[in-house]
Parts: structure tokens; C-alpha cells; sequence
């Protein structure tokens, strides 16, 4: 209240007040002999200040009243902050202080006053409410960009501060989200894929086809071969076995043995070849360890030389399934026997580290590098690998579906002969006709006539080997019966076929799918070749 009392006395220019009384002679001293006394009229007239200069020329005083009451508000809002330190006050201290200088001695009174109201005010509100901020700098300003780099840096420094990059930008994608790969669309792409490059593999087949001559020499000279290099070297290893299987007389025996079926064992290896060995002289059933069959074999092939060698064509003999060290010394001892002739094919680059110099002297191998570039058709499995890789099952489908995926992959013979297998089963379905190893198909109805039907898992009408061959040859589907058995070989590791013996020991083949599967997938295949 007392400040705006002052505020008012100055103002207004009262000369009188209640506790002191004041006679200003604005005009100056009075011309009477230097006196100074007030004449009446000075008492009673409204003062003005000496610095309106300062002020400036044509400011009203009002917008000079304005322009005080504006900086005392701003130091009031600077002081009145509780959580103002103590930069705040010197700062509003020096607003007062340059209005001091503004105002000269016109109100000096009034704005002395003003100045100790508001120190006093500052004071009492420091002390009443001390300031929350702790020491050192505050939480989270670490982590913040400056759009100005600090202090002064050379030209190139602030390029570099300008440009430096943001923070790490992350992707919502994950492997989950993905659409998995199915077999239809594999092979949907498979068939519309054209290699740009078919003539130069032609080219290098040619040329690896003029080594055959060489390799059989080496098979002579009691040597291994062991083929390497980048691509599948499958339609190589059939080449030379056809190539070669005319140059003997009498034919020799040629196995085949595809490394990368997913259950191959070296029993089931050992098995073939002594079926194939011994024939007739083979046991009926064999039993025991994998080294006792080897020393079954090898000693039978001492005693019984064949007229010409055993040949073993190992595709993919670095495989997951036989690179045991136990599996490559059975291997290596097969190897080393002079009535056996062996050829394997390699596809991974650290292949040399399976062997010891111990199993490369019984091997001897002789590499040779047979780089086709030809893709990985059965060796690989891209779908269901990836699916495994993935964490997920392939969502392959088996019985018909998931032999016409296997047949799709195959050559044109491949699935020939299997169309041949299916209609000679099916036609004898068909006409209630026993099969072709005594069984009958059907079950009677009331009338006492035969209905064929889709056969119990049990019941499975099957086909004489030797008459699946016949038909074969005259079909042009294979031109010796060591093609059909390669042919067969194939679905052997598919498991598309099934092969027994029976009562009369006379081999036969069957499909392991029920009627209605078989014409479906007939039916597909056809309309494929078609």
C-alpha cells in the first residue's frame, strides 16, 4: 500500500504530505536576488523530469509508464520462481538497476523503494522454498541432440557433427512373418527356370566324357577314382556307367549307390552288394555286424573271382550319413579288394579331411577335378531343408502327392517306367484278374462276382520283375537291364516301390498306395507328358 501511495504522490504531484511537506520550484530560482523560495503558483504545479531527453523526443508518459511496469513484471516473474537459483536474482537486479539509471532523480524515491520490496521479496522466497534441482546435470540431457555442435570447431569437424548419422533404424520383418515355400511352387519354379547357361554345362560334359577311356585304364591298374568339383556329377556317373557296362564281356555288375538318400546305412550298402555278389550263393537272410558282411563278401569274392570286377558307383560319398570314420574304413576295405572297381564322387570342399593316410592307401584314389556347374536336383532337398533350417516341418504330403514331387525331379525314363508300373497294376485291378504273383485283388459281393476295389494296406497287388523288364524294352524305356535296375534304383530311395519275394522265390514289385491314389496320380502324369 505504501508503494502505491508513492506512486500516486509522484504522479500527481501533490506537494504536501501527511509526514513531510515538500516545496519544489520547478521553473528554478526566482529571478528576486537569488532567492529560493517557492512562489505559490510552483507549489501546486505538476513537476517534470530533467531527462526527457533520455527518453527520447515525442514518447508520451504513458508508454514510458508502460515500458516500467513491463520490466518490474518481468523481475517479479524472474524472482517469484521457486525453482529459480540464484542467476535469477542477479538478473533482476540488474533490471532494477538499469531502470535506476533510466529514471535519474525524477522518482527515484519511488523506484528505491520499489528495488528494496522486491530484494526483500526475493529473499524471503529463496529462503521459504529452496530449489529442488540436485547437483550436477540433469537427468536424460545426456541423451540429447544438440542442433548445434559445442563451442568452436574447425570447418571440418562441424561437417562432420552435422552429418553424423541418427539413431539405428530397426525393422518389424522377422523370419515369422515370411510365407514359407512349398514343393508346388518349388518345382512350379524349377520347370519355368531356364539356365542361360545349358550350353557351356553341355560343353563341360563333353569334354569330362573324353576322360572315360583314362578312367577305365585306372580301374585296371587296381586304382579309385574320386571325382570332385563344383556341381552335381550324378548324370556324369551314369554316363560312364553306361559307357563302360558294353566294354565287357561278360557284362559286369554295376551298383549304384546314391549317398544322399536320407536313410541310407552302410548295412543296407552291404546287403545290395552281396546280393549282387553271390546271387544264388547269397544267405536267405543276413544278420550281424556291417564288418561281419564285409568279411562275407570279400571272402567269397577271393575264393569265387568274377570273370570281370564288381564296379560300385558311390554318388555323394562325403555325405552327412556316411562321413563316420567307421563307415569310410569298411569303405576303404572294399576298396582295396583287387575284384572290386570303385568310383565315388565328392561335393564338399573339406572332403580330403575323411580320410587318414592309412584309408587313402587302401582307397588309392586317383582325383580327378569334374567341375559340371549342374544344380544339386537330388542331392538336395531346398524345401525341406529350409523348413528345417527355419525350425518348421516341411509341409510335404506323402502317399500319391508326395511321390508326384519325386517324380517331377526325375528324368523323362524315371517317369515312364513308373507310369508303366502303375498301369500294369491298375489293368489287373481293373479286370478282377489274379496278380502276377497269386494273389487275388477284390473281395466277392452277393452276386458271387469279384469287385476290384482300393486293396488294404496288407493286400498288394504287385508285378513280376522280369515281366516289368520285358515291357520296359519294348516300350524303349531301357535299353539294357542295367538301366532298368538303375532306373529302379532311384525308386528304391524314394520308397515309391515296394519289392519282395514270393512263394515261388521270384521277385516282384509293387506300390505301396491304394487304387484310387494310383489312378489319381496315373492320371496326373499322363496329362503331364501330354
Amino acid at each position: 500500500m505504501k508503494r502505491k501511495q508513492r506512486e500516486n504522490d509522484n504522479i500527481n504531484g501533490a506537494s504536501v504530505t501527511p509526514k513531510k511537506q515538500r516545496m519544489v520550484d520547478i521553473d528554478g530560482i526566482s529571478d528576486n536576488g537569488g532567492s529560493s523560495t517557492p512562489t505559490a503558483n510552483g507549489a501546486f504545479k505538476t513537476p517534470t523530469r530533467l531527462s526527457t531527453t533520455r527518453r527520447g523526443k515525442g514518447q508520451s508518459a504513458s508508454a514510458k509508464k508502460a515500458d516500467r511496469s513491463a520490466k518490474r513484471k518481468s523481475a517479479s516473474a524472474l524472482l517469484g520462481n521457486e525453482e529459480e537459483d540464484e542467476l535469477g536474482t542477479a538478473l533482476a537486479q540488474e533490471i532494477l538497476e538499469d531502470n535506476d539509471e533510466e529514471d535519474l532523480d525524477g522518482d527515484g524515491g519511488g523506484l528505491e523503494g520499489v528495488r528494496d520490496d522486491l530484494a526483500e521479496l526475493a529473499a524471503s522466497a529463496l529462503q521459504e522454498t529452496p530449489s529442488k534441482r540436485g547437483r550436477g546435470r540433469p537427468k536424460g540431457s545426456k541423451n540429447r541432440r544438440s542442433p548445434t555442435p559445442e563451442g568452436d570447431l574447425p570447418p571440418e569437424e562441424r561437417y562432420f557433427f552435422q552429418n553424423r548419422s541418427g539413431p539405428p533404424e530397426v525393422s518389424n520383418n522377422t523370419l515369422a512373418s515370411l510365407k514359407l515355400l512349398d514343393h508346388d511352387e518349388y518345382f512350379a519354379l524349377m520347370r519355368g527356370y531356364k539356365d542361360p547357361h545349358n550350353a557351356e554345362r553341355a560343353y563341360l560334359m563333353k569334354l569330362h566324357a573324353r576322360s572315360f577311356p583314362q578312367w577305365r585304364f585306372e580301374w585296371h591298374e587296381g586304382f579309385s577314382i574320386c571325382l570332385y568339383g563344383w556341381g552335381s556329377k550324378r548324370q556324369l556317373v551314369s554316363q560312364f556307367a553306361e559307357w563302360i557296362y558294353p566294354k565287357y564281356d561278360p557284362a559286369p555288375s554295376v551298383v549304384v549307390v546314391n549317398g544322399y538318400t536320407p536313410k541310407l546305412n552302410i548295412r543296407s550298402i552291404l546287403t545290395m552288394l552281396v546280393t549282387t555278389a553271390m546271387g544264388k550263393h547269397a544267405p536267405a537272410r543276413l544278420s550281424g555286424q556291417p564288418a561281419e558282411m564285409l568279411d562275407l563278401l570279400l571272402s567269397y569274392l577271393t575264393n569265387h573271382p568274377p570273370g570281370t570286377p564288381l564296379m560300385v558307383l558311390i554318388n555323394s560319398i562325403d555325405s552327412p550319413l556316411l562321413r563316420r570314420h567307421s563307415i569310410q574304413a569298411l569303405l576303404a576295405r572294399l576298396a582295396a579288394h583287387p575284384s572290386i572297381n570303385l568310383l565315388g564322387t565328392a561335393d564338399t570342399p573339406s572332403f580330403p579331411l575323411l580320410w587318414d593316410s592309412n584309408l587313402l592307401d587302401q582307397f588309392a584314389f586317383v582325383f580327378h577335378d569334374c567341375t559340371t556347374y549342374a544344380p544339386y536336383v537330388a542331392e538336395l532337398n531346398v524345401v525341406d531343408d529350409v523348413h528345417e533350417l527355419l525350425g518348421k516341418k516341411g509341409r510335404r504330403i506323402g502317399g500319391g502327392e508326395g511321390i508326384g514331387f519325386v517324380l517331377r525331379s526325375l528324368t523323362e525314363n524315371s517317369r515312364k517306367l513308373y507310369v508303366l508300373l502303375l498301369t500294369e497294376i491298375i489293368s489287373a485291378l481293373a479286370e478282377g484278374l489274379p496278380d502276377l504273383h497269386g494273389g487275388v485283388d477284390g473281395d466277392a459281393d452277393e452276386g458271387g462276382k469279384r469287385s476290384a476295389h482300393a486293396q488294404e494296406p496288407d493286400e498288394e497287388v504287385s508285378v513280376e520283375y522280369k515281366a516289368l523288364y520285358q515291357k520296359a524294352s519294348e516300350n524303349f524305356i531301357c535299353s539294357s537291364e542295367m538301366n532298368f535296375r538303375t532306373l529302379l534304383k532311384e525308386f528304391y530311395d524314394h520308397e515309391m516301390i515296394v519289392s519282395k519275394k514270393d512263394g515261388t522265390g521270384t521277385e516282384v514289385l509293387g506300390v505301396p498306395l491304394g487304387r484310387e491314389e494310383m489312378e489319381t496320380l496315373l492320371e496326373e502324369l499322363v496329362m503331364a507328358g501330354n
